[in-house]
């Protein structure tokens, strides 16, 4: 060895002599001097050695190889600077030796090559082509030349690092170029040009194209490895001139000429591939169209942009196609890009992107080891000059440069930075960005973090000049608690809890604590979850919201979000609540109320998660929202008063018919909330939904004996409904029938010949009143009516003369009958007939405890119903609220006769009169209320849920689990169902067989 060549320091000795030998036996009798002082001074002998040896194998001629390497000691450190430093370098030249003398003799190494200069480099090699896949190859191989030319300015040369930045980004520029070109010539022959339509029609006008590059593209300042964000944008609307394959809208054909440009550059083949293109920031994100009209863009922009495209806009800058269109589009987004003065809403937007990036940093454990996004990393200092720029650009337009250095350099001129300042963020950003290059350059990879093993990070560290780990990481912590300084100086970042929710909120993050989150709160599917989120606050696709919807939402989804928490089916409740808002034009409203009042979040979220029948009414008429905004609304009963008031004011609105349908949809809903936000007794639950049936009957009513009057004349007699079942007992739950008789006043006089009839007459009333209340109208059905319960059902006239309802029941009901008249109740018509009427039917109901024909009759009929009933069942089956019913009524003809009082409609007034009186045993009446209670408390939210007059439990265990719970019960419904069952039935066989034995005589 010659005594002039310093010692190699091999990782491993004995292969980096087997390396010299092979090099030996390429060099024959040429000295090896200059090989062994390049790789004594690499940062990575042996990694060099073995791409040298590597070469020399690959090269047509290893001997002139040799020759050049013994002859020239820059040439020689030139290609083990390039073997020592990049995986990536060292295998474009083994593949491509030749490229070795381009690089020595031919390649721009001193300064930027300009991107026209490229460009022609590029076509040169990719023009001649005769198909687009052999295009991708040339261009693939001429581009991953001047990477390689660029790569050995960074490592050999070490120019200032924006000029690296500038070479990257003019062959980016350069390879976009190219790929337009491609891609025209590729869809030329097929479709014709694109022409331009205007308002006055189709032109013969070219429509023009460009290429917007954001982010350290459009700064001009790319990584080795950098992903390049682009948005396509044309001009007009239009169709094609037509080709090979016909004309297509200029929609299409600028959709299929941005994807064959991405092809051109991101498909990975053989060759690798040019650019990775990122064209998600595009308006509206990856949900958009590809390529976009200007009109349409600049819409968005104004209209929908969020904070942080405010920020990437900054850097946007035309790169391929017309540039002048892209300008023009950037010259009218300046108002939105650098307006006169920020709001705190925006500059609070601006700070939750950056707690967003610094929270998923941490969370990966690299808030040190991370060049880019690490505290006071490159981030970091980008994030400080857009803020100011931001802050500033709207009135020093000068302050709206794209490149970061340049910006650093005239806030400093503008002093927004002090003089130190701006040279400590000029400084720091140069050294970080340079030691992001050397990462990059390693294997062509995105890589950001510094190494962790150290024998890694010393070899890093000698690439750079360092002579180990620790020496670089004195100097980089240096550097970056230089910049985290300036950048708290400027803006403090402060956490309030929410970052979960703004992660959910954007659609490029990842948003694992949000979902995690999701399911701590109780959501099942959290990822169905955050995609009726993303709904919620950016729309469906077709009509999205503006940004001011987007970000009302965001304020309001925590509080939104922790109201269902607390419901039991928060995910089906969520849902719901994006079917109401997808009904609104704009949500905003909605959001903003949701966000600064707590209560109209509990209460919608009770709602929609209890009930989809109730979410569907909301769904149909969003304007019922205002009976869920405000605790007074439903902390008392409305009153016949109010509900009249309301009626009147309905009726006086824009669609009056309308009217019916919304005072029972709205008095529902409030029912409804103070039945689950504030726990009302199932009894008046019964109360407040039968004096909305008998206002809204009443209306009926009115409306059908006006109508009659103007057709038939004056009513001859007085005119009455009567009320049978739960809408007599004062019991009606949600989706109840109202059972109606219809009675008349025995007239004083006889019609006079030829007029007609009473029963004509008011069979008219009472016709047109059952229409009013169950014909389906465009604003739903009020209610199902059933007048069969009259005397001779429905065979019979639908309205009978007071005398006919006397007689019938009092000489040819069936006992039945007679038993269902004990809720009759007069609820509408003429208050004479009405006290009448009611007098008669609690006399024909209560005048005689039943005989022992008609006990057997009715035990038989209810123990068919009760074997025919399935065992969910709450009504039929043995035990369940039929018997209560049938076991109170036997009870109150017991005492009927001794205690008038009993003579009552309602289940729990009867038995409470009962007790109260001591007319039957506390525990009894005791037993048979808690079960009414129980049994229909269960009834009313099954019928809440669905909205009709269902009286059984699903059949499913999971749905009777989830109204389990949302009664606030545990395990299985069944089990206390099961219970109050067993007691009721015993207690209806105890009172039916001592009725029974009383009817025989026996004692």
């Amino acid at each position: 060895m010659s005594m002039s060549a310093p010692p190699i320091p091999f990782s491993d000795p004995g292969q980096g002599a087997q390396l010299l030998d092979t090099l030996a036996g390429v060099f024959g009798n040429l000295s090896l001097d200059t090989v062994r002082r390049a790789l004594a001074d690499a940062s990575n002998p042996l990694k060099a050695a073995l791409g040298l040896c590597r070469f020399l194998e690959r090269s047509l001629s290893p001997r002139t190889q040799a020759e050049l390497l013994a002859s020239s000691p820059r040439y020689a450190a030139l290609l083990v600077t390039l073997f020592s430093q990049s995986r990536l370098l060292t295998d474009i030249l083994c593949r491509n030796p030749e490229y070795a003398g381009w690089l020595w003799q031919e390649a721009e190494l001193d300064n930027a090559r300009p991107a026209d200069a490229i460009l022609a480099d590029l076509w040169a090699a990719v023009g001649p082509c005769d198909s687009f896949e052999r295009r991708m190859t040339a261009l693939r191989r001429a581009a991953r030349r001047e990477v390689l030319r660029i790569a050995a300015r960074e490592v050999f040369i070490h120019p200032h690092f924006s000029s690296i930045g500038e070479d990257i980004s003019n062959l980016a520029d350069a390879a976009l170029e190219a790929a337009l070109r491609m891609a025209s010539e590729q869809l030329a022959p097929r479709h014709g040009a694109p022409l331009r339509t205007t308002a006055e029609g189709p032109t013969d006008r070219r429509a023009e194209f460009t290429v917007l590059g954001m982010g350290k593209l459009g700064g001009r300042e790319l990584n080795f490895s950098s992903d390049i964000d682009l948005v396509f944008l044309y001009s007009d609307p239009g169709v094609t001139s037509g080709g090979a394959s016909g004309t297509v809208t200029n929609e299409e054909y600028y959709k299929k000429l941005a994807e064959l440009i991405i092809r051109a550059l991101s498909e990975t083949t053989a060759d690798g591939f040019v650019f990775r293109v990122d064209a998600r920031l595009r308006p509206f994100g990856a949900s958009g169209p590809l390529a976009i009209p200007f009109d349409p863009a600049l819409e968005y922009y104004m209209h929908y942009g969020r904070a942080w495209e405010r920020q990437a806009l900054i850097k946007a800058r035309p790169c391929a196609g017309d540039v002048g269109l892209g300008e023009a589009l950037l010259g009218k987004l300046r108002p939105f890009v650098f307006p006169r003065y920020f709001d705190d809403a925006t500059l609070e937007d601006i700070r939750r992107v950056k707690e967003q990036a610094e929270a998923r940093t941490a969370g990966r454990g690299e808030t040190e080891r991370e060049v880019k996004l690490g505290r006071g990393g490159i981030r970091d200092i980008e994030f400080t000059v857009q803020m100011l720029q931001l802050l500033n650009g709207g009135r020093f337009p000068e302050l709206r440069t794209r490149n970061t250095l340049e910006a650093i350099r005239l806030l400093g001129e503008r002093q927004s930075f002090s003089p130190l300042e701006a040279a400590a963020m000029a400084r720091n950003y140069t050294f970080l960005r340079g030691v992001e290059h050397r990462l990059q350059i390693e294997a062509g990879q995105q890589v950001h973090a510094l190494p962790e093993r150290a024998d890694d990070l010393d070899e890093f560290a000698r690439k750079l000049g360092y002579t180990d780990g620790a020496a670089f990481m004195r100097v980089y912590r240096e550097h970056t608690e230089d910049s985290r300084r300036v950048l708290q100086k400027f803006l403090t970042v402060k956490g309030d809890g929410t970052l979960w929710i703004t992660e959910l909120l954007d659609r490029g993050a990842d948003s694992a604590a949000g979902l995690d989150r999701l399911r701590e709160m109780g959501f099942s599917e959290p990822e169905q979850v955050r995609r009726e989120l993303l709904t919620l606050a950016n729309g469906p696709k077709d009509a999205p919201h503006t940004r001011d919807v987007a970000a009302a939402f965001a304020a309001a989804a925590p509080a939104l979000l922790e109201a269902f928490a607390h419901t039991p089916d928060p995910g089906r409740g969520l849902m719901r609540l994006a079917q109401i808002v997808e009904r609104m034009r704009s949500p905003r409203t909605l959001y903003e109320l949701l966000h600064y009042n707590p209560d109209l979040c509990r209460y919608l979220a009770v709602l929609t998660a209890n009930s989809e029948y109730l979410s569907t009414l909301l769904v149909r008429d969003v304007g019922l929202l205002e009976i869920v905004g405000s605790p007074r609304t439903i902390a008392a009963p409305s009153t016949r008063a109010s509900l009249e008031e309301d009626f009147g004011a309905l009726l006086a609105a824009a669609v009056p018919e309308a009217a019916p349908c919304r005072l029972r949809d709205a008095e529902m809903l409030k029912t409804a909330l103070r039945e689950l936000v504030l726990d009302v007794s199932v009894a008046e639950v019964g109360d407040e939904l039968t004096l909305l049936a008998e206002v809204i009957l009443g209306h009926a009513l009115s409306g059908a004996e006006t109508r009659t009057g103007e057709r038939c004349g004056p009513a001859p007699a007085p005119f009455a409904v009567l009320a049978l079942g739960k809408f007599g007992g004062r019991e009606m739950s949600y989706g109840s029938d109202l059972d109606l008789v219809f009675v008349y006043g025995d007239p004083e006089t006889a019609p006079a010949p030829g007029s007609m009839s009473e029963t004509e007459y008011f069979a008219q009333v009472a016709s047109l009143t059952v229409k009013r209340l169950k014909e389906p109208t465009r604003h739903g059905v009020l209610y199902d009516v059933d007048a069969r319960l009259r005397p001779d059902g429905g065979k019979g006239n639908i309205a009978i003369p007071l005398s006919r309802f006397i007689q019938y029941y009092a000489e040819e009901a069936h006992p039945w009958e007679r038993f269902a008249l004990m809720k009759a109740r007069a609820v509408a018509g003429d208050p004479a007939l009405r006290e009448g009427l009611e007098d008669a039917a609690r006399n024909a109901a209560f005048s005689r405890r039943p005989a022992l024909d008609a006990l057997e009759q009715m035990d038989s009929l209810r123990a068919k119903a009760a074997a025919a009933a399935s065992p969910l069942d709450l009504k039929r089956h043995e035990g369940g609220l039929s018997d209560v019913e049938f076991t109170t009524r036997l009870l109150q003809l017991r005492h009927a006769a001794a205690c008038p009082e009993v003579r009552c409609w309602g289940v729990f007034r009867a038995l409470g009169v009962m007790k109260e009186k001591g007319l039957e045993e506390a525990e009894t009446c005791d037993a048979l209320a808690d079960a009414y209670n129980f049994l229909r408390r269960v009834m009313n939210r099954v019928r809440m849920m669905r909205g009709d007059a269902a009286s059984a439990l699903p059949e499913d265990g999971a749905a009777r689990g989830n109204l389990a719970r949302r009664l606030g019960l545990a395990g299985e419904l069944l089990d206390p169902v099961s219970e109050h069952r067993k007691r009721v039935a015993a207690l209806y066989r105890a009172v039916h067989d001592a009725e029974t034995r009383r009817a025989r005589g026996d004692h």
